[in-house]
């Protein structure tokens, strides 16, 4: 994703990356990257609140990784939201250029990957609900890879819509 959005951008062919206006179309100007690193902020939250589930679950207090677990759910609900609110929001459609394309695929990638989140932090958080990470949690450990992948991933998008 990162490769193409650059190569993209470098090559502009055509005019294509942010297209001046025509009598057709407004001249598109790139959004601001706020939106894109208040996402990787709420992602990276989450991941501390994963942290701090998983910090207590190694020591065997069963409240911190409720706790934990439920602050990570509440965050990966939040960040799907605001993900969601900035590609409904955004005032061009997939034909309008480049930059727009890579826009979208970046938005839209870290929405799915936000969804896949919000169910695995929802079933970690109702696993641990249930008492079932007292003498097994494995499951949370792999969790810990899950929530890093997104905050990383979250912010490679950020960074890049950072400099269009």
């Amino acid at each position: 994703m990162m490769f193409v959005y650059f190569y993209l951008r470098g090559q502009n062919v055509n005019d294509m990356w942010l297209p001046k206006a025509t009598a057709d179309h407004p001249a598109i100007t790139p959004l601001s990257s706020s939106p894109g690193w208040t996402v990787t902020a709420i992602a990276a939250f989450g991941l501390l609140a994963h942290f701090y589930a998983l910090k207590g679950v190694r020591a065997g207090n069963q409240t911190q990784l409720k706790l934990g677990s439920l602050v990570a759910f509440v965050a990966s609900v939040v960040a799907i939201a605001y993900q969601f609110n900035t590609i409904a929001t955004a005032p061009f459609t997939f034909t309008d250029g480049a930059y727009v394309s890579c826009f979208y695929m970046f938005t839209i990638l870290n929405f799915v990957h936000l969804a896949l989140t919000v169910f695995i932090s929802l079933g970690n958080w109702n696993r641990a609900r249930l008492g079932l990470y007292i003498n097994d949690h494995w499951h949370v450990d792999i969790v810990r890879i899950w929530w890093v992948w997104m905050a990383v991933s979250s912010l490679l998008g950020a960074f890049a819509l950072s400099y269009p």
